[in-house]
């Protein structure tokens, strides 16, 4: 923001302790709207229209589904230029319930054409990605997720962590990586892919990196069928790609308590004890 003056940013009531430093330095390039993100999406996309380039941020659910109509209408019919960042994703609530597990929010966006979806997997990713996103000139929508993950260290759309066997690979994005990863350093056979962008997808690079293996299990913290499984078995169809696809992942709300994002790991078999046993027995997911 101090070296692009066309930079605005709005939040909802959200980043207390964070967003204060924009107020700050930039009172007329900064709007708090409070608890009103469809007017947030609104009042972007007239900012928009006058030539700024707004950042919209609050939490992932409320930014997306309660905005739903406002993204369509105001944001991708216009094809305006809006980076939306919504923080939290999965079971990053844990505790708050299932009206606040964002297990089904990139999947609604994904069925509107023209908005680019990015999920980083590592501060390093994160670290580098928006100017990569400014420079497209596109609407993005950026899901954070909670952590300070180091890895991977690269800031690739995609990264694969070679096997040492071209049997089994496991794709991922966001948290669930870190299961996967520590996964592949406990079995150096098996492969690992992080995706950072969900859409869309260098078509090109997948076909590459899944040639090697006949067996893909996706794990990710979002319902698979409009999730990244969704995607890869549609990809696989187009592509006449011979190779099985498994998905772990929640397929439905989870309405138990659980304090921490590990519960709901666990119960959802995505820690890397779960992986690695269903591994070892071969086991077929959804």
């Amino acid at each position: 923001m101090r070296t692009d003056s066309d930079l605005f940013f709005l939040n909802a009531d959200m980043g207390i302790n964070l967003v204060e430093r924009f107020s700050e330095a930039f009172p007329d390039r900064y709007a708090n709207v409070g608890i009103a993100e469809q007017n947030m999406i609104s009042i972007s996309a007239g900012l928009a229209n006058l030539g700024y380039r707004p950042i919209a941020y609050t939490i992932s659910n409320f930014l997306i589904h309660r905005c739903l109509e406002q993204l369509r209408n105001d944001v991708a019919l216009h094809g305006y230029p809006i980076i939306l960042i919504g923080t939290s994703t999965g079971f990053d609530n844990a505790p708050l319930g299932p009206t606040h597990h964002i297990v089904d929010d990139w999947g609604v966006l994904k069925a509107i054409p023209g908005i680019d979806i990015y999920c980083p997997s590592s501060v390093t990713f994160a670290s580098n990605m928006i100017d990569g996103i400014l420079s497209k000139g596109k609407p993005a929508y950026i899901r954070v997720p909670k952590g300070m993950h180091e890895e991977p260290a690269s800031v690739e759309p995609m990264f694969k962590f070679n096997g040492s066997v071209p049997d089994v690979l496991l794709i991922s994005y966001g948290n669930p990586a870190q299961a996967c990863i520590e996964v592949h350093r406990r079995n150096s056979e098996i492969s690992v892919l992080v995706l950072n962008q969900l859409k869309p997808l260098n078509e090109e690079k997948l076909i590459e990196y899944l040639a090697p293996h006949q067996r893909i299990v996706i794990v990710e913290d979002h319902f698979p069928i409009v999730g990244l499984y969704g995607s890869l078995c549609e990809f696989a169809a187009r592509h006449s790609l011979r190779m099985k696809i498994e998905s772990i992942a929640p397929n439905d709300y989870a309405f138990e308590v659980g304090r921490t994002s590990e519960y709901f790991m666990k119960r959802f078999c995505m820690d890397t004890e779960s992986l690695l046993s269903m591994i070892r027995m071969g086991h077929r997911g959804n």
